[in-house]
């Protein structure tokens, strides 16, 4: 039986932990007041935050003792430790909070769901918009401040000049976009704040491009603090263990690949089958969205049709093209999950426009979007954060950490996409030889991000070797793996969880199959896993098993 007390508890500590952090309200679907502002750009905001979450967690405890409290409860309870103890590593042990002088992605993120998200009238969402660009040269002073005795790392710096100088031009869309759809006194105070959100800008990219003629760190956290980062991860594997499971996989999904090449393209090898697979692609950009709308509606319906899982059918999902200031960052496409507390449940299926157009075919081929349609979109990441916002928002305290935090449940959310693509394939969707190749080319790169992300983290090579040497395993454009490959170097433990979580959800399902025999319920599964989907491994596992009998 659930707890009053203790729900009632939580709701008070929420409001106190969206005071601190805003941002985090309008991603989980809370609006007013807090749209219409920004947290603070320097450390307060993190030791505020920390101080909150481990007086919460005291409180929770002393309900624990004295309550009787239901599944999810109990679980949330180990949810809050796990976001404190990630939290407190992000801090001290790995302080990325200075180390990574890029100011500009989280207000730009916000402002991209707030255009994009239909969550309230135009009007309203602008008028937020235009209150925090008003608080944006204060935020970015703050942020600022972060580096008065500190030494950020130099490659981040770069990548946060990039993003930076891309930013007005962002604005500007945000103006143009407003232009005619608000009432006209909006539209000259949005105009206002756009001219001094540039100046601001333009004074903080003044301030960036001073940053690396200073001696900077490095971005590798070492052998014992990656080994800890592991081990409070929950996987039950050392970082020894996750590089030899990477490098088993690179070899065994290389040996299927070069099997279903034959199929493709018999004689002619990798290269042969990959322009094969590579001509089968639209003539331009918009081609490939459409295309890709398409093939998200068609894993949708295959789902329902062969009962794979529980769809919600009120969920919207919109494919749009990457905004250039993420571009760097996202050279291939990502998903901005649906919010918890939105009434519609909404996301945005982004995909990045390539550098040269001659590149369309290389990652919009028609079997390279079927893949991605099914990682991003469906029964991936959309419908499983469609599903994981059905449970209590407590059980998303610890995924829902901020830039500023090292990552956790990563492996949960980008594990369950990855199982997807492969299971998809076993029931028949889309399952051509040029699919499976698509497919295999993916899971080699999951592979290769399980060598670069240990070897990076612990210092074993830098951003350069990596890049060179995945261009060599996997054949992607060099321009967008190095760009990738400077994201892993700041998400340690991130890049690897595409592939180790694949493998530890499979080995959950084999256990289950294996408990269960006859009982075992493929659709039950997977609606257990979506549904405790931002869950740390561990705790996902626990829930999954309980809610089983097991």
């Amino acid at each position: 039986m659930a707890s009053k007390k203790f729900d009632d508890l939580n709701e008070e500590m929420l409001k106190e932990y969206l005071k601190i952090n805003p941002d985090i309200a309008t991603g989980m679907g809370i609006h007013v007041p807090y749209d219409w502002q920004l947290p603070n750009g320097g450390f307060k905001k993190l030791e505020d935050t920390r101080n909150l979450l481990t007086f919460w967690h005291t409180k929770v405890k002393e309900l624990e003792s004295s309550e009787e409290l239901s599944l999810e409860q109990k679980i949330s309870i180990k949810n809050l430790k796990y976001a404190i103890d990630f939290h407190e590593f992000s801090l001290v042990d790995y302080p990325h909070w200075k180390m990574n002088p890029n100011a500009i992605d989280m207000p730009g993120a916000l402002f991209f769901i707030m255009l994009t998200r239909d969550y309230a009238p135009f009007d309203q969402r602008v008028s937020a918009i235009n209150s925090r660009l008003m608080r944006l040269p204060k935020y970015l002073k703050e942020y600022e401040s972060r580096f008065q005795d500190a030494k950020p790392v130099k490659e981040w710096t770069r990548m946060a000049i990039t993003s930076t100088e891309q930013f007005p031009g962002f604005l500007k869309f945000i103006e143009e976009a407003a232009r005619g759809k608000v009432h006209e006194s909006l539209m000259e105070d949005l105009t206002k704040s756009v001219r001094a959100a540039e100046a601001a800008v333009k004074e903080h990219l003044d301030w960036l491009n001073k940053l690396p003629d200073k001696p900077g760190i490095k971005f590798a956290m070492g052998k014992r603090k990656f080994s800890k980062l592991m081990k409070m991860r929950g996987f039950g594997l050392t970082p020894e263990a996750i590089l030899g499971l990477g490098e088993k996989y690179l070899k065994e999904f290389k040996e299927e690949r070069e099997r279903v090449a034959e199929r493709i393209a018999p004689g002619k090898g990798i290269e042969g089958a990959t322009e094969i697979v590579r001509s089968h692609c639209g003539k331009t950009f918009e081609d490939a969205l459409k295309m890709t709308e398409d093939e998200m509606n068609n894993a949708k319906k295959f789902i329902v049709d062969h009962n794979l899982a529980t769809i919600d059918h009120g969920a919207k999902l919109m494919i749009v093209e990457t905004p250039s200031f993420m571009a760097r960052l996202l050279p291939y496409a990502a998903l901005f999950m649906p919010a918890m507390f939105d009434k519609v449940q909404e996301g945005a299926y982004i995909v990045t426009r390539p550098k040269d157009p001659k590149d369309l075919g290389s990652h919009l081929n028609h079997a390279a979007i079927v893949n991605t349609a099914v990682h991003e979109a469906y029964p991936g990441h959309f419908h499983q954060g469609v599903a994981s916002n059905k449970k209590h928002w407590m059980l998303q305290i610890a995924g829902g950490a901020d830039a500023d935090i090292v990552g956790v449940a990563t492996e949960t959310v980008e594990g369950w996409a990855h199982y997807c693509e492969q299971m998809m394939i076993n029931h028949g969707f889309e399952a051509t030889n040029e699919a499976a190749f698509e497919m295999l080319n993916g899971a080699i790169w999951r592979a290769c991000r399980i060598v670069a992300d240990v070897k990076l983290a612990q210092g074993e090579a830098t951003i350069q070797e990596m890049a060179d040497w995945i261009v060599k395993e996997t054949g992607m454009a060099q321009g967008a793996t190095e760009d990738e490959v400077r994201r892993y170097s700041q998400t340690p433990g991130q890049a690897l969880s595409y592939m180790i979580g694949r493998h530890l959800i499979l080995d959950l399902r084999k256990d289950m199959e294996n408990k269960l025999g006859s009982r075992f319920d493929e659709k039950r599964f997977h609606d257990l896993v979506a549904g405790y989907g931002y869950l740390p491994f561990p705790l996902m596992k626990e829930a999954v098993t309980s809610e089983l009998g097991i």
